[in-house]
C-alpha cells in the first residue's frame, strides 16, 4: 500500500519552514533595510516619512512570513498600505508600498510570535 502524498509533503514542509538551509551565511541586510535574524527584526522602531517605502531583507537562513499585525497575529490597519502576507525565503527582500498617512503601524512575522516591528510615519 503507498502512503498518502501529504505524508510525505507535510513534514518536507515543516522541514523547510524551521530548519535552516545548508550553505554559506546569506548577505547582510544593506543599510537603510530592516534585517531579519532567527526569530527577531535587526531594528525593534523604525522611523520614516509619508511617502517613504521600507525594504525588508531576509538575511537568515529561515523562512518567514510577514505582514501588518502584532505578536505573529496578521491583521489589517487603516492606512497602513501593506494588505497582504509575504513570504519571506532565505536571502529574499520585499519593498512596501509607499506609507500615505503618518501614524503608527505594526510588521510582524506570523511563524515567529516575538518578530514585530513598530514603523512610525511622521509628516
Amino acid at each position: 500500500m503507498a502512503l498518502p502524498r501529504i505524508l510525505i509533503a507535510v513534514p518536507l514542509i515543516a522541514a523547510g519552514a524551521f530548519l535552516p538551509a545548508a550553505g554559506s551565511a546569506p548577505a547582510k541586510a544593506p543599510a537603510g533595510a530592516v534585517g531579519m535574524g532567527h526569530e527577531v527584526f535587526t531594528t525593534g522602531t523604525v522611523r520614516i516619512h509619508v511617502g517613504d517605502t521600507l525594504k525588508f531583507v531576509n538575511d537568515s537562513r529561515y523562512m518567514h512570513i510577514i505582514g501588518p499585525g502584532r505578536d505573529g497575529t496578521l491583521t489589517e490597519t487603516d492606512g497602513d498600505p501593506m494588505h497582504r502576507r509575504v513570504l519571506m525565503p532565505s536571502n529574499g527582500d520585499y519593498t512596501t508600498p509607499p506609507f500615505a498617512v503618518p501614524g503608527t503601524y505594526y510588521i510582524t512575522c506570523s511563524m515567529h510570535p516575538d518578530m514585530t516591528v513598530k514603523v512610525v510615519v511622521t509628516d
